[in-house]
């Protein structure tokens, strides 16, 4: 299956390690190599199998959230 995040960029769930949050990734010094080529308007970096980034302006939680929602799955943050 492949899962879209955004501006027509559609990504194969076989291949994914991890979708993360922008804002969280910069929170922390140690991930700033994630954030190389990242715009002010991405939202997501999803990581691959190879160590290749791709980054989206669609939130991570709605990637997630579109995911899960397919498996009969939900999942939500806190306070939503």
């Amino acid at each position: 299956m492949f899962i879209h995040i955004g501006s027509r960029v559609l990504v194969s769930d076989r291949k994914i390690v991890g979708i993360f949050n922008v804002e969280t990734l910069r929170k922390s010094p140690e991930n700033a190599h994630h954030l190389e080529g990242i715009t002010d308007d991405d939202k997501t970096v999803v990581i691959d199998r190879k160590n290749g980034r791709l980054s989206g302006i669609v939130s991570p939680f709605t990637v997630i959230k579109r995911r899960l929602e397919e498996e009969d799955i939900y999942w939500r943050r806190r306070h939503d």
